[in-house]
């Protein structure tokens, strides 16, 4: 129990850190030459900052799953990463494809599987498609698909043994993009830059630092003055190279900072934090700032939609705002909204999700039903030898996936199971749906503006996904009669 409590408010120290860093990425996206911030290049290092988030996410993993007494639970580890991440992904890509309803008949649809999917950082063209941010999620879940390996592996091995390793692949990592980049493929370096391989060695950095933290500190003993200097030292060479950098752009050579470079500094930053128990531990676990570093995810992922339709409101009303005046406002308004969305979509999605794992099953079927129910209504209205309205099927197969799933959440269907939320969310979907399709077709961007099929279009899917819950239902009733009289 004394274990558990002290890893929580040591991590508490860390979550903290996670908003820092984040709000260092979202100065990156647009900061950069405003006021104060064009004299500390320090401050709006937003790829750094993101392999800080790299390091930090193996070392917190770590903390939470090795466990070499225990069998590794996939079940709760796949549940309880999809919970993590997804839910606010999710309405981060609706809310930006609903930021460029103009264009969404024009996107292949690979470019949007691809991040639905969270595949795009694989490939060099979709990488930075969509919200450009998403490309380190695309990342973190190939972190996921390989971490049990990686912590199986761990288990059988020392703690020397993960630690050399670790070293081992981050020295061979970090030599291959060097030659990559400067020798075989040059003019390359944005495809270096996001390609998940060449971030995986800060990711088994942070791994391997937790799990030496679990084994060996409880039997170190460092001085806090000690320990204080060290992430004085850390942070202070930290801050040189990235000065460094802004100012001698050949630094350093042959080699980048933000391809798990720095992994060591931020090892060290992490552990000395996480040992620190003077007023500085006490300040970042302070409650406010912890729920900052909560919300820092959302932050991340939804600072450049929020961007985008802060923009367009302003643009609407037609406010003109001097852009040192706008960006500060825009922050604001990012952190306010981003803190809301942690605690009445993120958070709660999360525990339910948890809570009721079969339902991630009737989501996926209500995904499918709902782009069958689209394509159908195009073909009842058109017939299947036509090829007619292509761009406005297209439009509306792209938009109305996440229109009306984000109407269901919105109206607690997976929660009330009732058909009158059910009915609620398909005419909100409706609706908005049209909206969509008619801004669209005033762009001249889909050919017509199909009035018939989108009234068909919500009756089709209520009928679909209420006729997929009873069919439920009945299956379900069905199998507890006969495991009762079994």
């Amino acid at each position: 129990m004394g274990v558990m409590s002290q890893t929580t408010r040591k991590l508490d120290q860390l979550t903290t850190t996670r908003f820092i860093a984040a709000l260092s990425v979202v100065f990156f996206h647009g900061g950069r030459n405003l006021g104060i911030l064009s004299y500390f290049p320090m401050l709006t290092a937003g790829p750094t900052a993101v392999g800080y988030f790299f390091v930090l996410s193996g070392f917190v993993m770590a903390l939470a799953y090795y466990h070499p007494e225990a069998p590794f639970n996939f079940r709760s580890y796949w549940l309880a990463r999809f919970s993590r991440i997804y839910p606010v992904y999710i309405l981060s890509f609706a809310l930006t494809c609903l930021q460029h309803p103009n264009i969404l008949s024009k996107v292949k649809p690979p470019e949007i599987w691809a991040n639905i999917f969270l595949y795009q950082a694989w490939i060099p063209n979709y990488a930075l498609s969509f919200n450009t941010a998403a490309w380190s999620l695309s990342v973190e879940v190939f972190f996921y698909l390989i971490f049990p390996i990686f912590l199986i592996q761990a288990m059988r091995l020392s703690v020397k043994q993960v630690i050399w390793s670790a070293l081992g692949f981050w020295v061979f990592s970090q030599l291959i993009h060097s030659f990559l980049i400067f020798h075989l493929m040059p003019g390359a370096e944005n495809f270096l830059a996001y390609f998940p391989l060449f971030h995986l060695n800060a990711f088994l950095f942070g791994l391997a630092g937790g799990i030496w933290y679990l084994t060996y500190s409880s039997r170190l003993t460092l001085s806090q003055s000690m320990n204080r200097i060290c992430l004085a030292t850390a942070l202070g060479v930290l801050l040189l190279l990235l000065s460094l950098r802004e100012y001698l752009p050949t630094f350093p050579h042959n080699f980048s900072l933000d391809e798990g470079l720095l992994a060591p500094l931020f090892l060290i930053i992490i552990l000395t934090l996480a040992w620190d128990t003077s007023r500085l531990s006490q300040g970042l676990s302070h409650p406010w700032l912890v729920l900052l570093g909560d919300a820092s995810y959302a932050l991340y992922i939804l600072h450049l939609p929020i961007r985008g339709l802060f923009g367009r409101l302003l643009e609407l009303t037609d406010k003109r705002i001097a852009f040192d005046v706008k960006f500060p406002i825009y922050i604001l308004l990012a952190i306010v909204l981003c803190v809301v969305v942690f605690k009445y979509i993120e958070r709660p999605a999360r525990e339910w999700l948890r809570a009721n794992p079969y339902t991630l099953t009737k989501i996926l079927l209500d995904i499918v039903m709902i782009l069958v129910m689209i394509r159908l209504s195009f073909t009842l209205r058109l017939g299947t030898a036509t090829s007619a309205f292509l761009q406005t099927q297209y439009f509306a197969l792209r938009v109305g996936v996440g229109v009306f799933f984000l109407s269901l959440l919105a109206f607690r269907f997976y929660i009330t199971h009732s058909w009158r939320s059910l009915a609620l969310a398909m005419l909100s979907g409706a609706t908005v749906l049209s909206g969509l399709t008619y801004l669209a077709w005033t762009f001249r961007r889909v050919e017509v503006f199909p009035r018939l099929i989108l009234l068909l279009i919500p009756t089709l899917v209520f009928t679909a996904i209420y006729s997929s819950r009873l069919v439920w239902e009945f299956l379900k009733s069905r199998s507890w009669s006969e495991s009762k009289f079994s």
